[in-house]
């Protein structure tokens, strides 16, 4: 009988394996974090210095602060990251935020840079910089947090869906020019009952939010999407069970979008 290559029973990375989670201390990042260490997991959480004081990570961890869309700050945490670990066997990056929920025509500029720069710049700068370090461990796998805004774009919503756009096409880019060695991968979640409806971890309070019920009318399940519904594709992402899938953008939002 052939071998599958992996433990059917285990969904993520085997036990001993380095994961970083860029947002650690998000709604999605503290669920991933602790479900990684529950597993046997090492894990890496880098996120803003406000994030880590508010939401601190589990002793467990490995904590450095970044902000990831500032490159400077992006190569003193993975140089510090590398001096500790040099091999990294996954990666996941949750960095994101929502800001200007106002038609393109009245967008300041200002604001659609800012949301470029969360969403999108601060993925490139990440992916570069751990690159050397997931490589170095022969096999790894990379996993980009996008959203579902990115496929169905939504009027007030349009520049951050222009840059979860541009973070499904760096993630494609990245899968190919990286395989077999790395695999790269993004989750695009639905509506997800996180700080993030308020802005995002760490950050200031942007509107008034969404109202949970209402939404949840809108879903075939039912319900808004809770973090720990993303930690299951996550952990199947970056384990061995993924081993062939590069590339590849998984939407899970209860079959609000489907194709």
């Amino acid at each position: 009988m052939t071998s599958l290559g992996f433990d059917p029973s285990r969904l993520g990375p085997p036990a001993g394996a380095r994961v970083a989670v860029v947002g650690g201390c998000g709604g999605m990042g503290r669920v991933l974090v602790q479900a990684l260490l529950d597993t046997g997991v090492e894990v890496a959480v880098l996120d803003l210095p406000s994030s880590l004081a508010e939401r601190a990570p589990p002793e467990q961890t490995l904590v450095l602060e970044i902000d990831a869309s500032q490159e400077a700050d992006v190569k003193k945490a993975f140089d510090a990251l590398g001096q500790r670990w040099p091999k990294l066997n996954g990666m996941v990056n949750l960095a994101g935020f929502f800001k200007g929920y106002e038609r393109l025509q009245h967008l300041p500029v200002a604001v659609f840079d800012e949301v470029i720069a969360g969403n999108l710049r601060s993925h490139f700068l990440c992916a570069q910089a751990a690159l050397p370090l997931l490589h170095a461990a022969g096999q790894a796998a990379m996993v980009q947090v996008a959203s579902t805004l990115a496929l169905d774009v939504v009027k007030r919503y349009a520049h951050y869906s222009a840059a979860k756009a541009g973070l499904v096409a760096l993630t494609k880019g990245l899968a190919r020019e990286n395989a077999p060695a790395v695999r790269v991968n993004a989750l695009a979640p639905g509506l997800t009952q996180t700080a993030f409806l308020q802005g995002g971890t760490g950050r200031e309070r942007i509107f008034e939010g969404i109202k949970e019920e209402d939404y949840a009318n809108l879903v075939p399940m039912k319900r808004m999407a809770q973090p720990q519904d993303m930690c299951g594709p996550l952990m199947f992402l970056l384990g061995p069970a993924s081993g062939f899938v590069n590339g590849e953008t998984l939407i899970v939002d209860g079959g609000v979008y489907v194709q």
